[in-house]
C-alpha cells in the first residue's frame, strides 16, 4: 500500500527522484536507530549512560549544528550537489562501523562520532530538501509534494524497522550497519537525478553569523512561523517525553501484552498513511488558517489518552490515540511545511526552515532526559500527565492567533 500511495501522489516527474531517496534514507536510518545501539549495548557493553548518550548526541548534534547548516543550505547555488554529497557523506560515516568490526577496532568514542556526524548530515538532507522542494514544482503544487514526501516517510518508517530487526538479527549490529550504508548511497543517486529550477539570484557570499541574523530576522518577521517553530517543539518536547517511557507504562502499569502493543503502533502507522493520502483535499478545503491552528493542538490534546489509558479501557484509548496523533500530526507537518515554502523568500528558506528545525529536534532529547529524571522523582502516571499537558499548551500558541494564507 505504501508504494502505491506515494506513486498516487508524486504526480510531479521533477520530485519523484527525491521521493524515491527520501523512501530509502528513512529506511537506512532507522536500520541504524536499532542496530548502533545494538552494538554498543552487546558488543562493547555500554552502560544506560552510554547508550542514552548516542541518542543524545545524534540530536543534540543536528540541533546545534542546524542554524548554520541553514546558512549553508541558503549560500549552495547547486543544492542538488550539496543532497548528494551529505548522503554520500552520511554512507561514508556509517560504513566506519562495519569496517571497525572487520578490523577489531570497534569503540565507544567511534559510535560516538558516527552518531553525531550522522545526525548533523542528516539534518543537512533534511532541511535542503525542504528548501529544493519549491525549486521543483510550481507554487500551487506545494502541498502535494510535501504530502509525497511525507508518504515516502511513512514507508519508510513501516519497512525500516522491520528491515532492522532482520538484519541486526542475522547480521550482527555493526554489519547491519553497512545496509545505512547503501541505503543512503541510493538516496544520493535518486539527488543525482533532480533538476531543480533555478532558484533566482545567486547567494551572495557572506559572513557566516551576518548570514544567520539575517535568517532569525525573517524568522521573527513572520509570526505565524515563529508560532510553528513553538508548536513543533512542544510536540516534540512531550512526544519524546512520552515516547521514553511509552513501552515501560504500557508493560508495567497497563499490563499489555507485546503483539497488543506492536497493534497500537500499527494503528499510528497506518493513520499517518491515511494523514498522508488525504492531506492535499483537507489542506484545500480548510485552507491552511484552519488546519495549522487546529491540527496541531488536536494532535496534543490525544497525547492527554496516554495517561487516560489507565482508568479507561486501555486498548480502545490508545489505538483512539494512535489514530488521531497519527492522522492530525501528519496532516500539520504537511501543512506548516508548505506555509513556510509559500511565504519565506527562496534566499532566505534554509536559515528559516533549520532555525525551526533546530528548535524542534533539541527538544527531542531534553524531552527524554526530563522525562527519564520526573518518572524516578513523581512516578511514570504524573510524568505522563505533566508532558502531555506541556505538549497541548504549547501547540495552543498557534491557536490564538491567525494564520496567513500563501498566496500562489
Amino acid at each position: 500500500m505504501p508504494g502505491r500511495l506515494i506513486t498516487s501522489i508524486a504526480v510531479d516527474r521533477p520530485l519523484r527522484p527525491a521521493v524515491a531517496a527520501q523512501a530509502a534514507s528513512v529506511v537506512g536510518t532507522h536500520v541504524a536507530a536499532l542496530a548502533l545501539p545494538t552494538v554498543a549495548v552487546v558488543a562493547l557493553h555500554a552502560s544506560p549512560v552510554a547508550a542514552a548518550t548516542l541518542f543524545a548526541l545524534e540530536y543534540g548534534a543536528q540541533a546545534l549544528a542546524a542554524p548554520l547548516l541553514g546558512v549553508v543550505v541558503d549560500r549552495v547555488v547547486d543544492r542538488r550537489r550539496l543532497l548528494m554529497a551529505a548522503s554520500a557523506g552520511t554512507a561514508a560515516v556509517v560504513l566506519a562501523v562495519p569496517v571497525a568490526a572487520l578490523a577489531g577496532a570497534l569503540s565507544l568514542p567511534l559510535l560516538y562520532a558516527v552518531a553525531g556526524l550522522s545526525g548533523i548530515l542528516g539534518g543537512l538532507v533534511t532541511i535542503g530538501l525542504q528548501a529544493t522542494v519549491p525549486q521543483l514544482v510550481e507554487p500551487d503544487r506545494l502541498v502535494p509534494a510535501n504530502a509525497a514526501l511525507a508518504g515516502a516517510q511513512s514507508a519508510g518508517q513501516i519497512a525500516g524497522p522491520a528491515l532492522a530487526g532482520w538484519l541486526v538479527q542475522t547480521l550482527g549490529g555493526a554489519l547491519a550497519m553497512s545496509a545505512n550504508a547503501a541505503a543512503q548511497a541510493l538516496a544520493a543517486v535518486g539527488f543525482a537525478a533532480l533538476r531543480p529550477r533555478p532558484g533566482g539570484t545567486p547567494p551572495v557570499p557572506e559572513h557566516p553569523l551576518r548570514a544567520l541574523r539575517d535568517g532569525v530576522a525573517a524568522l521573527r518577521g513572520r509570526p505565524e512561523l515563529v508560532r510553528i517553530a513553538v508548536t513543533a517543539a512542544a510536540l516534540n518536547l512531550g512526544g519524546s517525553a512520552i515516547g521514553g517511557l511509552y513501552v515501560l507504562y504500557a508493560y508495567r502499569v497497563l499490563d499489555l501484552s507485546p503483539w497488543v502493543l506492536g497493534l497500537t503502533f500499527a494503528v499510528n502507522s497506518v493513520a499517518a498513511v491515511a494523514g498522508v493520502a488525504t492531506a492535499r483535499r483537507v489542506i484545500a478545503r480548510l485552507g491552511h488558517p484552519r488546519v495549522v491552528p487546529v491540527f496541531a493542538p488536536l494532535a496534543g490534546a490525544a497525547l492527554m489518552l496516554i495517561p487516560l489509558a489507565a482508568v479507561t479501557p486501555s486498548v480502545l484509548t490508545l489505538i483512539v490515540y494512535e489514530t488521531i496523533f497519527g492522522y492530525c500530526a501528519t496532516v500539520w507537518l504537511i501543512a506548516s511545511v508548505s506555509l513556510q515554502q509559500s511565504v519565506v523568500p527562496g534566499p532566505l528558506l534554509g536559515r528559516v526552515l533549520a532555525l525551526s528545525r533546530a528548535l524542534a529536534v533539541l527538544a527531542v532529547p531534553v524531552g527524554s532526559l526530563l522525562a527519564g529524571v520526573a518518572a524516578q522523582l513523581w512516578g511514570v502516571l504524573p510524568t505522563l500527565i505533566c508532558f502531555a499537558a506541556v505538549a497541548f499548551l504549547g501547540t495552543v500558541t498557534v491557536v490564538s492567533r491567525r494564520v496567513t494564507a500563501p498566496t500562489s
